[in-house]
């Protein structure tokens, strides 16, 4: 009998301490450690996006609760958030609550103490809290309405590139570019083939040119020991000469002078010369008139 009642005992007291655990571990998921004392205190959002239970409650960076539940008021305008804090935590009037919303969507409660103030606000009394405007807000209420005014017109320009992709026109002035960049690579190929033809030549020239120069300037050289006053008094001279003998055939008291001035020496000459031509005619024509050969 004994023996039955010690386990009846027994499983009793384990169902005991399950509860126990049960119990402890809800109060845990909550936020609630029901072995460590904590204050309570009644914060007022309009707010709570992104708020959810056992979210921490931050002072100075510090972890100093819990939110422990949430429920609307009697309108339905604010939400109460029950934050259990640490039993040393004590929070000055006029301190700030905010509600802070990370990138990820998860949100935060900081607790901006106000350091001015020496009275402190009691357990269970009732906080307005402010939402601060985080960057995914910020995102949601300024740039949304701009990404929406701004798509339409992405849209038209998603046309229109469209529109120009498809283009004939573009393929043709594609195929241009191609057929250009080959015609400058066979220019810049002729013009490698020039330089270096240059590149060979060039020295030869130069050499030529210094050939030239020394040709030139030898020449250069001689000139200048040239006599230039005796070359002036033998050009005059022979020029002279020339005026002297121009002179005398336009003058009749000559031979030559009467041969070129004499018209009638000319005409008689004319004559003489036809009569010749026109003899030695007759004796190419009749030779038998001016040559008699016999035969015995």
């Amino acid at each position: 009998m004994s023996k039955i009642a010690s386990k009846e005992v027994k499983i009793g007291i384990a169902f005991i301490i399950s509860l126990f655990i049960l119990y402890y571990g809800i109060n845990f998921l909550k936020g609630i450690n029901i072995f460590k004392p904590s204050n309570s205190y009644i914060v007022s959002f309009d707010d709570v996006t992104g708020l959810t239970l056992s979210s921490p409650v931050f002072v100075n960076g510090y972890q100093v609760g819990l939110v422990y539940s949430m429920h609307l008021s009697e309108d339905g305008k604010k939400v109460f958030t029950v934050l259990n804090m640490n039993k040393g935590v004590k929070i000055p009037k006029d301190s700030k609550v905010k509600l802070e919303v990370s990138m990820l969507g998860s949100a935060t409660i900081i607790i901006e103490q106000n350091p001015l103030q020496t009275e402190f606000i009691s357990p269970n009394d009732t906080i307005y809290g402010v939402r601060d405007a985080g960057m995914m807000d910020a995102v949601t209420k300024d740039m949304l309405p701009q990404v929406n005014a701004i798509l339409p017109k992405v849209d038209s320009i998603m046309t229109g590139l469209q529109i120009l992709v498809n283009s004939p026109a573009l393929l043709q002035s594609v195929n241009n570019m191609e057929q250009i960049t080959r015609n400058i690579d066979a220019s810049t190929k002729q013009l490698n083939m020039l330089m270096s033809s240059l590149n060979r030549d060039v020295p030869q020239i130069t050499n030529k040119l210094n050939n030239v120069t020394t040709d030139v300037s030898n020449m250069t050289s001689q000139l200048g020991s040239i006599d230039l006053s005796k070359t002036y008094n033998s050009i005059d001279s022979t020029l002279q000469n020339i005026q002297y003998l121009s002179g005398k055939l336009n003058e009749s008291n000559n031979s030559l002078g009467l041969l070129l001035n004499d018209r009638q020496l000319y005409d008689s000459l004319s004559t003489t010369i036809n009569n010749a031509s026109g003899l030695l005619q007759d004796i190419k024509e009749n030779p038998s008139r001016y040559i008699n050969v016999k035969v015995f």
